[in-house]
């Protein structure tokens, strides 16, 4: 599947569990969701250095998907990483258009936020709740920072 982002607005969402978001990509993961997975799996189980500079959680051979996808499920949804809940939202520091809109966090950094319209479950269920975004997205910012390679 792949992405087709458009700014975040009025969208409705509701998860179809179509486990799609699970395969093909790349999961970045923070130490923080590191530390919160290893209590229920080993780290060389799920953790890969990718490019030499990021980690990420292992994909299957057979699918590219996701190891812990099992039957279009996740099974560590209690724990998964950050940025596998903030989906379909993405976040990015650096605006994909010129005329994108801002959103600001607590802090009064900048963000800005799109949807994956490739989603499934874009335009069923309820709206989006903007707070609990700029929430998480403040913790994954945070936890992105606390992760950064040193050299």
């Amino acid at each position: 599947m792949k992405e087709k982002l458009v700014p975040l607005k009025d969208h409705r969402f509701k998860c179809q569990l179509c486990g799609e978001c699970c395969r093909n990509r790349w999961v970045p993961l923070t130490l923080g969701d590191i530390f919160r997975i290893k209590n229920v799996k080993p780290i060389d189980d799920f953790l890969l250095i990718w490019n030499e500079k990021k980690l990420v959680i292992e994909r299957r051979e057979w699918d590219n998907g996701c190891i812990f996808l099992k039957d279009n499920l996740c099974e560590i949804n209690k724990i998964k990483p950050l940025i596998c809940v903030l989906y379909p939202v993405a976040l990015s520091e650096v605006p994909v258009l010129k005329n994108d809109t801002p959103y600001y966090l607590k802090n009064g950094k900048k963000i800005y936020l799109y949807i994956d319209k490739s989603c499934k479950g874009i335009g069923k269920g309820k709206k989006f709740d903007i707070e609990k975004i700029l929430d998480l997205c403040e913790t994954i910012l945070q936890e992105s920072k606390e992760t950064c390679w040193r050299n």
